[in-house]
């Protein structure tokens, strides 16, 4: 996905170790400090996250930028490339307190005058890197793609809307956990990270995950393209509610009612299915074939030179550019494969197309 420090989780959302990911991405709005007087790009609003695994690469004072406007400025501003010498001139009184703030939170190092983040960042050239080597791989990978495609169309044909939410939260954004421990040859699963692309793909996405405490589980399919103000949902126990058509309260009645979850006479249109049962089963297998395909699918220890991003962290990356994508050559190919991610697709942000319930 990708988690915010300052974005508004719903109460009891959570990453599970393991091969449950959050991802969000959040954009604010700056008050009191206007960032044009450092650089033009906001860059920090494309920060992203990958989590819930063991190992934390994630600065402890990652969310600092996001409670202090000034410091925002400032990392957009070295990101930009701004000395110290330029941005003292900018903050001539408050500069190095901000710096001290960071570099204690471990989002840069400063030695002397020289300012370097701590977190993946790619722009400019890299940035164009990144698309080229991706767009080189990708038709080769195609019948891969297809692989998935078609037994999903037809496990769903009575739900083709559903088959991209599957296809990206069941199966895709699933596999990243294997793919990395076959990448790597490990068992301990990938880091967890923060990062930035700018500019960011067009078809970003993510999934958010949550458990119930029977371990039945939840995934909704997101995308900032059709829920930029998508910043609360209900909590997981009301959608399980929704699942058994029970009461929910009236607010979550309202909310499943908006998003295309519950019709006019109270009756959940929320997609379920059942641990264990063939559609589980299937995912299961397809999930094998995505990551087994994929190994190798690029040098992550020669290109962490080039990019200056440890091998690991590298890998998670481009796996999510690689999807990413993946949806837009099937966007731009196949007219008649849904992406409801997309406003111009989904312009009542209809949730039943992008959310599923795996029931214990």
């Amino acid at each position: 996905m990708i988690s915010r420090s300052s974005f508004p989780t719903p109460s009891g959302w959570w990453n599970p170790v393991g091969v449950s990911i959050m991802k969000f991405l959040v954009i604010l709005l700056l008050t009191g400090f206007p960032v044009k007087h450092f650089a033009q790009a906001d860059y920090w609003s494309n920060l992203v996250y990958f989590g819930g695994c063991p190992v934390n690469h994630i600065p402890k004072g990652i969310g600092i930028p996001d409670r202090n406007p000034k410091a925002r400025a400032v990392i957009n501003a070295i990101i930009a490339g701004y000395t110290y010498s330029e941005l003292k001139s900018k903050l001539p009184d408050s500069l190095d307190e901000i710096l001290g703030q960071l570099s204690h939170g471990k989002v840069i190092s400063l030695e002397k005058e020289r300012i370097a983040l701590l977190f993946p960042v790619v722009t400019g050239e890299k940035r164009e890197l990144m698309r080229s080597l991706i767009r080189k791989r990708l038709p080769e990978q195609s019948p891969v793609i297809d692989s998935l495609i078609r037994p999903l169309r037809e496990h769903l044909r009575k739900h083709p809307r559903l088959v991209f939410h599957f296809l990206w939260s069941r199966i895709i954004d699933n596999t990243f956990w294997n793919q990395y421990n076959s990448e790597f040859h490990t068992e301990e699963g990938p880091p967890s990270i923060a990062w930035i692309i700018y500019p960011p793909h067009p078809f970003q996405c993510g999934t958010n995950y949550d458990q119930t405490t029977d371990n039945s589980q939840i995934a909704i399919s997101w995308s900032y393209n059709i829920f930029d103000e998508f910043f609360s949902l209900p909590s997981t126990a009301s959608f399980y509610r929704l699942t058994q058509n029970e009461p929910v309260p009236e607010g979550d009645r309202e909310f499943f009612k908006k998003y295309g979850l519950m019709d006019t006479a109270g009756v959940s249109l929320l997609f379920t299915y059942h641990d264990g049962d063939r559609l589980d089963l299937l995912c299961d297998s397809l999930k094998q074939i995505y990551t087994r395909k994929l190994r190798g699918l690029f040098d992550y220890q020669s290109l962490s030179k080039t990019f200056d991003i440890p091998a690991a962290e590298l890998f998670l990356i481009m796996a999510h550019e690689f999807a990413y994508t993946l949806f837009q050559q099937l966007s731009g190919t196949r007219p008649d494969f849904f992406l409801p991610i997309l406003r111009e697709s989904n312009p009542d942000r209809n949730l039943s197309f992008l959310c599923s319930f795996r029931l214990k």
